[in-house]
């Protein structure tokens, strides 16, 4: 599976839910893939976009989407327990385990050396988990995680592309105005 065409995918059974990309190619992907005012773009936040996603989640009712990389997570891995004890049924983390530190030179990441992450939100107490392998299991559980309260961590397993995306032309300040602006509506 791979993470441009995955995530096209999953921006059609998102509707207007706000997303909080990772850094690098999960926010250039999820930009061409569709740039939209409720896309949170996290540029220069590694290892944040889960604990961003778990903020609005808490200081919002509607369901927010996390989509974060096994290299970022891995390095705030605090944030995984602190979703786990606070528990916020409108939050679905789905994480890009391409099991390399890709945004530091392609190197393997802990996930290629038997690190489950799954396994490890099930151990922060996160009960709705799931590992996907293809786009097809991946729309069915998300789907699912639309329609119940989670939190949902879902690992999806992908393969990296030939070539990534042009680096999508988004300013953070403009980013984060034009995020806010949707929530003042």
């Amino acid at each position: 599976m791979h993470r441009f065409s995955a995530t096209k995918m999953l921006l059609n059974q998102i509707g207007d839910l706000p997303v909080v990309a990772n850094l690098g190619p999960t926010t250039d992907e999820l930009w061409h893939a569709g740039q939209r005012d409720r896309n949170f773009y996290t540029y220069g936040s590694m290892g944040l976009c889960s604990s961003i996603a778990l903020g609005m989640a808490l200081s919002c009712e509607e369901r927010v989407v996390s989509l974060d990389g096994d290299g970022s997570l891995l390095m705030n891995m605090g944030t995984i327990a602190t979703i786990g004890r606070e528990k916020p049924a409108n939050l679905l983390i789905v994480v890009w385990d391409n099991e390399q530190w890709a945004q530091t030179g392609f190197q393997a990441s802990h996930t290629a050396f038997n690190t489950d992450l799954e396994e490890v939100a099930q151990g922060c107490g996160i009960v709705k988990t799931a590992t996907v392998w293809d786009e097809e299991e991946l729309a069915t559980v998300f789907a699912q995680a639309l329609e119940e309260d989670g939190p949902w961590f879902i690992v999806a397993k992908i393969q990296e592309e030939d070539e990534y995306m042009p680096v999508s032309p988004v300013e953070p300040e403009m980013t984060l105005h034009r995020f806010r602006q949707t929530f003042l509506e």
